[in-house]
């Protein structure tokens, strides 16, 4: 493959990952104004969110062994402007069977596009013959800030107006994206295991990938809870938290593939998860508003390495299922993102929130302990 359309390869893929972002945004950012649309409860809310992560599992699974199959690549269009069709139908959902429904079938295309855009990345990575999945995933990150703004931005407007309107968007720009044709060559790496279980370093990888993913459901739900509860912040500040974190994710990222490149990914992520343990405790410890922004952009930065190095090592595990494995690793690493918040909450009202956070500052320990796991990403693609 000529260096153009490698070049041209990467974009397509920084495209797609970009406008996951801005829709997985726009829907947790608009989750509350569907909810008080359709009058939810507490329970129905919760229903959905199964649904779509029962979807998601689903999706996942599907696209894995289907990518395996005909070609991720040939998956990625499809999805998603079948996950803008999604969106928009969840804007227009009037009741709660249509809303579980609705649900169910947008964390299914999220499934399939996640895996697709994770193996085609993985491939043109190999391309490379360098680490460049980190700066891809950044672009994700990127793609969710802006979608955060727009929702923000549109809060006062109607949510089936926005979303309808923004999967009108996304599916044009998904239209215009360009065809991509995988290499023909998988990304090296040691011999296919015959065996149809999972070898047992797929299973650690998945295992790593959800304490990292816990530690971002933890930053999602709990960050803004912890500094206006326990660090006595203004609202305003506390709301900050989050944002923080994000942004710091996604600029680590960005300038990840740099790091790599110089340090090694079993290194990178032992260091970075290090730090993301060191920003937590701060956190805990030292119950202040800035000390607090600042422990949540590190924690951020330091959890930024770990799911692009363990995807990437799942690709390299056994290459002939390169889509398979993606899928169980990320699955395995969102149920700690679904399973991890509603934890942390039980351990709040039986303890203390302090001590509740401490279950994802313990992940990020486990990841330090567990980075060698990664190494055959480092051998085969650094």
């Amino acid at each position: 493959m000529t260096d153009a359309r490698l070049r041209r390869q990467r974009l397509v893929c920084c495209a797609y990952f970009a406008l996951a972002g801005i829709t997985m945004a726009l829907w947790g950012a608009r989750l509350p104004a569907v909810q008080a649309r359709l009058h939810l409860d507490t329970a129905s809310l919760s229903a959905g969110l199964f649904s779509a992560a029962a979807g998601m599992a689903v999706g996942l699974t599907a696209g894995g062994r289907l990518g395996d199959r005909v070609g991720a690549q040939r998956l990625q269009r499809p999805a998603a402007l079948a996950l803008a069709v999604a969106l928009a139908d969840l804007g227009i959902a009037d009741s709660t069977a249509w809303f579980l429904a609705a649900c169910a079938v947008f964390g299914c295309f999220h499934g399939v596009l996640d895996v697709s855009m994770n193996t085609v990345a993985t491939r043109c990575q190999a391309a490379y013959g360098r680490p460049i999945l980190q700066s891809i995933h950044g672009t994700y990150s990127v793609g969710a800030l802006a979608g955060s703004l727009t929702a923000a931005l549109s809060a006062d407007l109607p949510v089936g107006a926005v979303f309808c309107t923004a999967a009108l968007a996304l599916a044009l720009a998904t239209a215009t994206l360009p065809a991509l044709s995988a290499p023909t060559n998988p990304p090296p790496g040691p011999r296919p295991v015959r065996s149809g279980r999972p070898p047992a370093a797929l299973l650690a990888l998945g295992a790593v990938a959800g304490c990292s993913l816990l530690g971002e459901g933890a930053a999602a739900d709990w960050s803004a809870i912890q500094m206006h509860t326990l660090a006595h912040a203004a609202p305003t500040t506390a709301a900050l938290a989050y944002s923080t974190y994000s942004a710091a994710m996604a600029a680590s990222r960005l300038a990840g593939d740099r790091i790599t490149g110089r340090l090694g990914v079993v290194r990178l992520v032992r260091y970075g998860a290090g730090a993301a343990f060191a920003g937590l405790a701060t956190v805990l410890l030292v119950p202040a508003p800035a000390v607090g922004l600042i422990g949540w952009a590190a924690f951020g930065a330091g959890l930024s390495a770990v799911v692009p190095a363990a995807v990437s090592a799942a690709a390299c595990l056994r290459p002939g299922r390169a889509g398979s494995d993606i899928a169980l690793v990320t699955a395995t690493g969102y149920l700690g993102m679904v399973l991890g918040p509603a934890a942390i909450g039980a351990l709040a009202t039986t303890a203390t929130l302090s001590a509740a956070l401490a279950l994802p500052a313990a992940g990020a320990l486990a990841i330090t302990a567990a980075s060698r796991v990664l190494r055959p990403h480092q051998e085969h693609t650094v």
